[in-house]
This record gives structure tokens, sequence and C-alpha cells, in this order.
């Protein structure tokens, strides 16, 4: 028998490690899965805080933080499975034990590594080896334990619960987004608004750098803002007030008052006016009265005096600087000083392009403060509309059944009212739970009608007759005329007293009473009232940013 040289032989022992690689690998990933199944009710319960968070504060896109957790745990747990090494000692004792193979494999690999000198070692190794080829991989069940697996079924459907059912936060959020859509297509419009203002050629370098200081400062702070309503309505605040520094109350007033004065000249000239001069033109008939008081009769210059002393005096409280000027060429006309009168009319037109760089400049100013302010109402009502109409609905519907029950009372309360009767029951102009008062002395059919105990239902735009009724007969109360006109005064005389002095008694008066002369139809003062609106937004008496307001209110009222 030929005695062996060594007590193992490598490639006996690089097929067995061949052989157990893949029962290796199974091994691995039931030591995977069972530390998977022990820990996954960690990754669930980080998920469900992760959601419960979100039913306490807005979360974006919560359903994905909610994953998060399971995502980490489940790249801890492959990488656990893939770099957590098995050495082959400890694969062939596991394949042993689960296989009941007594040790075989796990007997070749030990003489292997310590190199042990026995005449039997090839033999086992040659055994080992072509054990291990016969077997496979299926051969080793996979163990998961099942108890850690019902104890992660608790967070999990509370995660569950968590992400299907209705979260209040998500209104939040669709407000979020609303907002930060808005505050996107602000600041757009602002982006426009500064190129707008950029092109003005009426504007100095130092108006322009200001205004526009102030819209690149408020779109940066709009563009870092995420969403939050409460802070864009900050900075459009802060906005707003700069601007409002930018903005002098003098100078409405002033260029209301030039134009007056450019109108009255004008006048003098015997030129056709214009409905509403510029303060370019005022500033062009100035420079021809200098240049033209030469050429101007006596009887002119002192009607030339005369009035430009006249309209300093108005100006005086409005511009104060153009009605010294007028002032001082009024006084050299007088003199007959027409050198001092020329130079004086030059300075009020100096003053006057003045006027009008400082009146360009405020409506640029009050531009911007429009767009702002108009930025601020789309911005506080972004996400909003849906809530708003709602609440408007229900209010509506309160309202119509309170207006109904009033004037089921009202009406009641004048059933078997007639004018004109005596002081029996109650009276016509009887005042409320027996004050006195009753009779009101007048037995007109709009006057002194019965009223119901509820206060506030009398309206003062209808008349007497229809108070507490549905019906509208289209007459509104006009209490004075808005062309400034006068109308005659009245007057009621009392009975004479004891003394000599007369006196008026309510409810003694059997005098029969007058229709109401505030009380006209609608259509008859709907065009004064309108022209005076807009002889007003002529003159500039309104401000820029409200004028559109005021055309559209009596754009809705028009009949």
């Amino acid at each position: 028998m030929t005695q062996m040289t060594q007590t193992t032989n490598p490639s006996m022992y690089q097929s067995l490690r061949r052989q157990l690689r893949p029962l290796s690998l199974k091994l691995r990933l039931n030591d995977g899965l069972a530390l998977a199944s022990r820990t996954l009710w960690m990754a669930l319960t980080g998920s469900a805080l992760v959601a419960a968070t979100g039913w306490i504060t807005p979360i974006p896109n919560l359903s994905w933080w909610a994953l998060t957790p399971i995502a980490l745990w489940a790249l801890v747990m492959i990488g656990i499975a893939v770099l957590k090494p098995l050495p082959p000692r400890r694969a062939a004792q596991r394949v042993d034990r689960l296989l009941g193979l007594r040790e075989r494999l796990s007997t070749a690999i030990e003489l292997h590594e310590t190199g042990a000198d026995t005449p039997l070692a090839p033999y086992q190794q040659a055994d080992a080896s072509a054990l291990a080829a016969q077997l496979h991989p299926r051969q080793i069940p996979l163990a998961l334990p099942r108890r850690p697996l019902l104890i992660a079924l608790v967070p999990a459907l509370m995660t569950l619960a968590l992400l299907t059912l209705p979260n209040p936060m998500n209104r939040v959020l669709a407000e979020r987004a609303a907002v930060a859509e808005m505050i996107e297509e602000v600041t757009q419009q602002l982006a426009a608004l500064e190129e707008e203002l950029a092109s003005r050629q009426d504007l100095t370098p130092e108006q322009r750098a200001e205004l526009e200081a102030i819209l690149r400062q408020l779109q940066a702070e709009l563009a870092r803002n995420p969403g939050d309503r409460q802070e864009a309505l900050a900075d459009l605040a802060q906005a707003e007030m700069r601007l409002r520094q930018q903005l002098n109350p003098q100078v409405d007033a002033q260029q209301a008052a030039l134009e007056q004065l450019a109108r009255r000249l004008e006048q003098l000239s015997n030129n056709p006016t214009s409905p509403r001069p510029t303060l370019d033109q005022l500033r062009q008939q100035l420079e021809n009265l200098a240049a033209s008081l030469e050429q101007m009769s006596a009887a002119e210059r002192e009607a030339l005096a005369q009035e430009l002393g006249q309209q300093a005096a108005q100006l005086a409280a409005t511009d104060p600087t153009t009605a010294q000027a007028l002032q001082d060429a009024a006084q050299a006309l007088e003199r007959g000083d027409l050198q001092a009168a020329a130079e004086a009319l030059q300075q009020a037109s100096q003053q006057v392009s003045n006027t009008q760089a400082a009146a360009a400049n405020q409506q640029a100013v009050q531009q911007a403060l429009s767009n702002t302010q108009a930025a601020r109402q789309q911005i506080a009502q972004a996400g909003q509309q849906g809530q708003g109409q709602q609440a408007q609905q229900g209010q509506g519907q309160g309202q119509q059944g309170q207006g109904q029950q009033s004037q089921q009372g009202q009406g009641q309360g004048q059933q078997g009212q007639q004018p004109g009767q005596g002081q029996q029951g109650q009276q016509p102009g009887q005042g409320q739970q027996g004050q006195p008062g009753q009779g009101g002395g007048s037995t007109a059919d709009n006057l002194g009608q019965q009223q119901s105990n509820a206060p506030g239902n009398v309206d003062p735009n209808r008349p007497a007759t229809q108070q507490g009724q549905g019906a509208n007969d289209g007459t509104v109360y006009q209490p004075f005329n808005p062309s400034g006109q006068t109308g005659n005064p009245d007057q009621i005389t009392g009975q004479q007293g004891s003394g000599g002095s007369s006196e008026v008694r309510p409810g003694q008066g059997q005098q029969s009473g007058l229709n109401n002369p505030s009380l006209v139809p609608y259509e008859q003062v709907f065009p004064e009232y309108q022209r005076a609106a807009t002889e007003a937004l002529d003159r500039g008496s309104v401000p820029i940013y409200l004028q559109n307001l005021v055309r559209e209110y009596f754009s809705r009222l028009e009949p």
C-alpha cells in the first residue's frame, strides 16, 4: 500500500468550498430574513411616528416621508446580508446541523485548516466533497419568526390609517400651494411693473432708482417664501410702508390747483379750454405770457395782474412757492416792471415743472402702491375662495331668513293703520312703547307709518308707505345736490305760546303732511352723481389706486 505524502488534498478542499458556496448563500439569506423580521417593527414604528407628525404639522409629500424609515431599514438589512461574512467552517457546521450530516462537512474543513497529519484525512475530504456534491440549497428550509411579524402588524396598520384617512393638514398644504403659486404670479407682476417704470422718461434717475430698489427687494423676499401667507403679507406691508413714505400728500392738491390755474389762463386768453389741461400746457402758458407782456395793452396787463393776484391767493394754501411767484408777477405788472414780471412768470413756470416731476413720481408711486395692495389682496385670498363662498352662502341664507321674519313682523304691524286717524290706538308717527309723540301732526301717506318694535327697519332711501315691504319703487334718498346748488330752506312755524314765543309740541298738529322731497327717482339723480365723480377723477382729487374702484362702482350702479 502506497504511503501518502500529504495529509490533505488541496483540490478536494477547493471543491468542497465551491460546493458549500450556494449553501452558504442560502444560510446568509436566512440570517437576513430573520434579522429583518425581528426589526421590521422598528421601521414601521418610525413610519407611524412620521405619519402622526403629519397630522400635527403640515408636511409636504407626507407619504414619501413616511416611507423613508422603511427605505432606510431595507438598505441596512441588505447591507448586512451582503457584507456580513460567513466563514466556511461556520457554514459547514450549520449545514451539518440542519441536514443531520454528523459534522462530515465541518470536519473536512477543520482538517484542512488545522493541517492535521492523519492517514484518514484525504479519505474524509473525498467523502465530504462527494456528499456536498449531492446537496442543494433548497434542502435548507427558510425559517421566519412569526411573532415579530405579528408585532410589526400594529404599526403597519397605524401607518396605513394615518396615510389614508382625511388629514386636516391637507387643507393647510393646499393653501400653502395656492399661496406659493400666487406669490410666483405676483412676483412676475412686480417684475413687469419694474420694467414699465424703468421705461418711463418723466421720472428722474433718483426717483426711478428708489422705486426699483423697493420693488427688487420685495421680489427677492417673495422669491424666498415657500408659501407662508403671513410672511408674504408682512413683506408686502413693509413694501407698502416704504412706498407710502415716498408719497407727498400735497402733490395731488397742488396738481389740481395748477390745473385750475391753467383752465383760468385759457379762459383769460380766449383760447379753447381743455377738459383737463396738463401741467405741461400750464408751463407753456406761463412762458408765453412772459414772452408776450410787451405786446399787451395796459388794460390787458391790469387784468392779468388782477387775475394773477387772485390765483396766487387761491394757490397760497396748496403751493406757496408758485403762489409767491404769481404774486411777484402781479405786483411787478402793477408797477409796470415788465422784466421783473417776466422773470417771476419764468420762475412760476419752473416751479410748475418741479410740480410736474413730483406729480409723475407721485403717479408712479401710487401705481406701485396699487399693485402691491392688489398683490396683498390676492395672496390673502389665495386658497380661501372655496371657504369664502361657503361662508357667504351660509350667511346669505341666514340673512334671507331674518329678512323674511322682519318683513313679516313689519307687515303685521302695519295692518289696520290708516293715515290721519285720531289718537285712538296706535296713531301714525306714534313713538314706540307709548312714548310721547303720538299723532305726529301729519296725515301724509308717506310719513308716520306704523313701525314694528324691531329697531333698524326703516330705509331712508324708500318712502314710508313701503317700509317693511319687499317692493322698491326706484326712488333714492337725496338730501343734497351734488352740483353744489342750494335749494330753498324749509321753515316750520310752531304754535304761539303764552309767553309770546313759538312752541312746537309733537302730536298736536292736525295739518296734512307733505311728500318727502328728498325721495327722487333713481334714474334722475344718477347722472348728476356720476358726472360729479367723473369731474373729481379728472381733477385728480381721487388717488390713482382708487380711481378704478370708483369707476367700477358707478358702472355697477348704472341703470
